[in-house]
């Protein structure tokens, strides 16, 4: 038997609606799941939108936890009822990138596997999960238990902002105690940087963002300086530039300036996501000469069951606030408009409970 479930359908750019769509049976190392929580990603907005990918119908979310409904017969880990969050690694487990502990880096992470269909005909299953839904089906691999004392909207949003985030500060940039450290945007995933470079004992964090509100959240969570743009203040904080530097705004034009204020021998990660077609250029015998390191991020660069547990546990103890992420929650035909026109100002984490 197959499963019935309700999900937001994206039959092309800017036309989203709430269907009815067929889930297939759990294979063997597939667990079904009942959709807790889902956040509201910039990259389900701009795929939405035609800007990010065109493989249109599409069912978007990614950012999801639930309980689990049923697994299938080669599963071990997972069992009906357990509460969890869906990691993006969908990994193999055995490659050179999963056995060298870098899961999101496995070829096997991208490949479709069409288990989704409406009125009859395949619809893609968007970052692998398509949470905007009252149902998702996903493999073990991709299964994280969450702690009795986690909310599950909380641990929805370790799979992608937080994961994202903190993961590039503890993993990939690996921010050293009393570093200086500057954050352009902040959006979940910029405070989520925010809140990583707070726990790594960064002395300095200053934040680069044009909402008010967004300021005010990541003074709350850390930041030590908030500027709504580059200005003359910045010169004066900066001084010969930053350690550290996390660009999370995804525009070409903040990931070059992102490079230019880091300090000599300072560590640049790129964590925002701008369309494919878009490059950025940098002065190349100045980068060079200025030893500077230039690092990519893709969720963090996690291994799902030993990073989320991590993050449950400093989440518990209050040193990572996760919760103030979360500025609102609404139903899933509310997410329709929203995925199209995108969270109103100042909103940081919207999610849909269906």
């Amino acid at each position: 038997m197959t499963t019935l479930a309700r999900g937001l359908v994206v039959r092309e750019p800017g036309d989203v609606t709430l269907e009815e769509i067929t889930i297939a049976d759990p294979a063997a190392g597939e667990v079904l799941i009942r959709v807790e929580a889902t956040g509201i990603c910039h990259t389900d907005v701009a795929w939405a939108a035609g800007a990010l990918y065109s493989e249109f119908p599409v069912t978007l979310g990614h950012e999801t936890s639930g309980t689990v409904v049923s697994v299938g017969s080669a599963v071990t880990r997972i069992a009906e009822g357990d509460r969890v969050v869906v990691a993006l690694t969908h990994h193999c487990g055995h490659c050179l990138h999963c056995e060298s502990g870098h899961p999101m880096l496995c070829a096997a992470r991208t490949v479709a596997h069409p288990r989704l269909t409406w009125g009859g005909a395949a619809l893609a299953q968007g970052f692998g999960v398509s949470g905007f839904a009252s149902h998702v089906l996903v493999g073990e691999s991709s299964c994280v238990p969450v702690p009795d004392s986690v909310p599950l909207e909380v641990a929805a949003l370790v799979g992608c902002a937080i994961a994202t985030g903190v993961g590039a500060v503890l993993n990939v940039a690996q921010v050293t105690p009393g570093a200086r450290v500057l954050v352009i945007g902040a959006g979940g995933i910029g405070l989520s940087v925010v809140m990583g470079a707070t726990v790594s004992g960064a002395e300095q964090i200053v934040v680069i963002e044009p909402s008010d509100v967004r300021r005010a959240h990541a003074r709350r969570l850390g930041a030590t300086d908030t500027l709504a743009a580059p200005c003359d203040e910045l010169a004066d904080l900066a001084g010969d530039g930053f350690d550290y530097v996390f660009e999370s705004a995804g525009l070409v034009s903040t990931m070059e300036q992102a490079i230019a204020l880091a300090r000599r021998g300072g560590t640049v990660t790129l964590l925002g996501a701008p369309p494919p077609d878009q490059e950025f250029r940098v002065p190349a015998l100045d980068f060079v000469a200025s030893q500077k390191r230039l690092l990519g991020c893709i969720t963090g660069d996690v291994s799902p069951v030993v990073d989320f547990d991590r993050y449950f546990r400093l989440y518990s103890r209050g040193l990572l606030p996760l919760d103030a992420l979360i500025t609102s929650s609404i139903t899933l035909d509310r997410a329709a408009e929203m995925l199209i026109a995108g969270a109103p100002p100042g909103e940081i984490r919207v999610v849909v409970r269906p």
